[in-house]
Protein backbone atom coordinates (compact mmCIF):
# COMPACT_ATOMS: atom_id res chain seq x y z
CA UNK A 1 0.00 0.00 0.00
CA UNK A 2 2.76 2.22 0.68
CA UNK A 3 4.12 2.39 -2.53
CA UNK A 4 0.59 2.66 -4.04
CA UNK A 5 0.92 6.13 -1.88
CA UNK A 6 4.02 7.24 -2.78
CA UNK A 7 3.02 6.82 -6.78
CA UNK A 8 -0.10 8.91 -6.21
CA UNK A 9 1.80 11.56 -3.93
CA UNK A 10 4.84 11.71 -6.97
CA UNK A 11 2.00 11.95 -9.50
CA UNK A 12 0.41 15.19 -8.26
CA UNK A 13 3.23 16.81 -6.93
CA UNK A 14 4.23 15.94 -10.99
CA UNK A 15 0.70 17.39 -12.07
CA UNK A 16 1.61 21.07 -10.25
CA UNK A 17 4.98 21.69 -10.21
CA UNK A 18 7.20 22.26 -13.40
CA UNK A 19 10.59 21.06 -13.60
CA UNK A 20 12.15 21.71 -16.72
CA UNK A 21 13.98 18.59 -17.90
CA UNK A 22 17.21 18.58 -20.34
CA UNK A 23 16.65 16.55 -23.66
CA UNK A 24 19.76 14.79 -23.16
CA UNK A 25 18.58 13.23 -19.79
CA UNK A 26 15.39 11.79 -21.32
CA UNK A 27 16.40 8.54 -22.02
CA UNK A 28 17.31 8.35 -18.38
CA UNK A 29 14.28 9.94 -17.06
CA UNK A 30 12.04 7.09 -19.02
CA UNK A 31 14.23 4.24 -17.96
CA UNK A 32 13.80 5.69 -14.39
CA UNK A 33 9.76 5.86 -14.46
CA UNK A 34 10.26 2.50 -15.97
CA UNK A 35 12.15 0.98 -13.10
CA UNK A 36 9.61 2.51 -10.62
CA UNK A 37 6.47 1.13 -12.10
CA UNK A 38 8.02 -2.61 -12.43
CA UNK A 39 9.41 -2.56 -9.05
CA UNK A 40 5.71 -1.40 -7.83
CA UNK A 41 3.98 -4.57 -9.96
CA UNK A 42 6.42 -7.02 -8.38
CA UNK A 43 6.00 -5.40 -4.96
CA UNK A 44 2.30 -5.96 -5.37
CA UNK A 45 2.17 -9.76 -7.05
CA UNK A 46 4.93 -10.14 -4.59
CA UNK A 47 1.80 -9.33 -1.74
CA UNK A 48 -0.38 -10.68 -3.82
CA UNK A 49 1.28 -14.18 -3.72
CA UNK A 50 1.44 -13.73 0.12
CA UNK A 51 5.21 -13.69 -0.22
CA UNK A 52 7.62 -11.52 1.76
CA UNK A 53 7.85 -8.50 -0.76
CA UNK A 54 8.74 -5.71 0.96
CA UNK A 55 11.85 -6.23 2.84
CA UNK A 56 14.04 -5.40 -0.33
CA UNK A 57 11.50 -3.35 -2.10
CA UNK A 58 14.21 0.04 -1.99
CA UNK A 59 17.47 -2.24 -2.39
CA UNK A 60 15.91 -3.90 -5.80
CA UNK A 61 14.82 -0.60 -7.11
CA UNK A 62 18.17 1.20 -6.75
CA UNK A 63 19.88 -1.91 -8.26
CA UNK A 64 17.57 -1.82 -11.01
CA UNK A 65 17.18 1.58 -11.83
CA UNK A 66 21.50 2.17 -11.27
CA UNK A 67 22.04 -1.09 -13.40
CA UNK A 68 19.65 0.31 -16.28
CA UNK A 69 21.33 4.06 -16.44
CA UNK A 70 24.93 2.49 -16.67
CA UNK A 71 23.73 0.22 -19.56
CA UNK A 72 22.25 3.27 -21.08
CA UNK A 73 24.93 5.69 -20.65
CA UNK A 74 27.35 2.58 -21.48
CA UNK A 75 25.18 2.42 -24.75
CA UNK A 76 25.55 6.37 -25.74
CA UNK A 77 29.60 6.21 -25.11
CA UNK A 78 29.47 3.12 -27.74
CA UNK A 79 27.01 4.60 -29.83
CA UNK A 80 24.45 1.71 -29.40
CA UNK A 81 20.71 2.28 -28.03
CA UNK A 82 20.86 0.25 -25.36
CA UNK A 83 18.36 2.54 -23.43
CA UNK A 84 15.74 1.42 -25.98
CA UNK A 85 16.12 -2.40 -25.06
CA UNK A 86 16.27 -1.58 -21.41
CA UNK A 87 13.00 -0.42 -21.96
CA UNK A 88 11.88 -3.04 -23.36
CA UNK A 89 12.69 -5.68 -20.75
CA UNK A 90 11.08 -3.45 -18.07
CA UNK A 91 7.90 -3.29 -19.89
CA UNK A 92 7.61 -6.79 -20.46
CA UNK A 93 7.94 -7.16 -17.04
CA UNK A 94 5.85 -4.81 -15.92
CA UNK A 95 3.37 -6.67 -18.40
CA UNK A 96 4.44 -10.01 -17.21
CA UNK A 97 3.96 -9.07 -13.37
CA UNK A 98 0.59 -7.50 -14.11
CA UNK A 99 -0.46 -11.11 -15.59
CA UNK A 100 0.21 -12.35 -12.91
CA UNK A 101 -1.71 -10.05 -10.67
CA UNK A 102 -4.66 -10.50 -12.82
CA UNK A 103 -4.36 -14.29 -12.56
CA UNK A 104 -4.20 -14.47 -9.05
CA UNK A 105 -7.16 -11.85 -8.28
CA UNK A 106 -9.00 -13.86 -10.62
CA UNK A 107 -8.02 -17.03 -9.45
CA UNK A 108 -9.06 -15.73 -5.45
CA UNK A 109 -12.66 -13.98 -7.09
CA UNK A 110 -13.26 -17.86 -8.66
CA UNK A 111 -12.30 -19.59 -5.19
CA UNK A 112 -14.63 -17.04 -3.28
CA UNK A 113 -17.45 -17.33 -5.91
CA UNK A 114 -17.17 -21.19 -5.26
CA UNK A 115 -17.01 -20.77 -1.97
CA UNK A 116 -20.21 -18.68 -1.47
CA UNK A 117 -22.23 -21.68 -3.76
CA UNK A 118 -21.12 -24.40 -1.43
CA UNK A 119 -22.20 -22.10 1.70
CA UNK A 120 -25.58 -21.71 0.38
CA UNK A 121 -25.80 -24.90 -0.92
CA UNK A 122 -24.78 -26.04 2.71
CA UNK A 123 -27.53 -24.01 3.84
CA UNK A 124 -30.25 -25.21 1.14
CA UNK A 125 -29.59 -28.76 1.64
CA UNK A 126 -30.68 -29.71 5.17
CA UNK A 127 -33.92 -27.61 4.63
CA UNK A 128 -34.90 -29.55 1.77
CA UNK A 129 -34.06 -33.11 4.21
CA UNK A 130 -36.22 -31.18 6.77
CA UNK A 131 -38.88 -30.78 4.59
CA UNK A 132 -38.72 -34.63 2.59
CA UNK A 133 -38.95 -35.55 6.70
CA UNK A 134 -41.90 -33.78 7.36
CA UNK A 135 -43.80 -34.93 4.05
CA UNK A 136 -42.76 -38.97 4.55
Amino acid sequence: MLPLIGLLIGLIIGLFVSVPVPAAWAPYLALLVLSGVDILLSVLNKNNDDKSGNKNFLLEFFTNTVLAVFLAALGKQINFELSTIIAFVFTYRIFSNFREIVEDLYAKYKEKKKSIRREVSEVAAPKNTEEAKHKK
